[in-house]
């Protein structure tokens, strides 16, 4: 949700200021257009004492004439349409932002299916694990099959750890890091030392400092 509001707020300021741009532009070239010139008013009358032509007296001449000098010297702007170009680009970026968040949500929801699986891995592994330390604990073994169902207990609780530890390398570090965060360190340690390298470098760097500095050292004493 963060990076889909930082795209929303890229996007509305990159408009905004093209839009002020255009009309800042607009706006000084109808200042720079010359002004019409102002034709000195005529005198209604050419010589003092000859009646007013058409009936009309001289101060109704003079407030006609003067009225027609002002309406010619106000200049008109142009009138303000929005650009073929600025429409275009505006729809592409529309076009753009919508392509990004149909990605967005196609990650996220394979996300989710990610988080789902771990969690589910994450519970069968502890249930096995639970029913194999009772039974080396108790010492107990069928008569029939005295060693091959511990043994095919192990193989399968070695290939949920292998893909529990797929599943870790393929999500996002914080999200690891996060599902690390509510572990016991011994499962921790676990999944760091079935990792690469780098990838548990990645999710110990989103770890608490504390947390992390604890798992390090848990590591460095468990290396043989």
């Amino acid at each position: 949700m963060n990076r889909r509001a930082s795209l929303w707020t890229m996007v509305g300021g990159l408009v905004v200021s093209t839009i002020l741009f255009w009309v800042m532009v607009q706006l000084g070239q109808a200042s720079s257009d010359p002004k019409p010139k102002v034709s000195p008013p005529q005198s209604t009358l050419k010589q003092e004492g000859s009646p007013p032509p058409s009936g009309r007296t001289h101060e109704e001449s003079v407030a006609k004439d003067g009225a027609t000098a002002s309406a010619r010297s106000t200049p008109q702007g142009p009138a303000i349409e929005m650009p073929r170009e600025v429409i275009e680009m505006l729809d592409q970026r529309k076009r753009d932002l919508d392509r990004r968040e149909e990605i967005l949500r196609q990650n996220e929801e394979r996300l989710a299916i990610v988080r789902s699986q771990v969690e589910e891995l994450l519970e069968q592994n502890e249930a096995l694990e639970k029913r194999l330390q009772s039974a080396r604990a108790k010492g107990e073994r069928p008569a029939a099959q005295p060693t091959k169902i511990p043994a095919d207990k192990e193989r399968i609780a070695q290939d949920q750890r292998t893909q529990l530890a797929k599943i870790f390398e393929a999500m996002p570090s914080e999200d690891a890091a996060a599902r690390l965060e509510r572990m016991p360190d011994r499962k921790a340690i676990e999944i760091l030392r079935m990792v690469k390298s780098k990838t548990a470098g990645a999710i110990l760097s989103q770890v608490r400092a504390d947390r992390a500095a604890k798992l390090t050292e848990q590591l460095l004493i468990q290396t043989p």
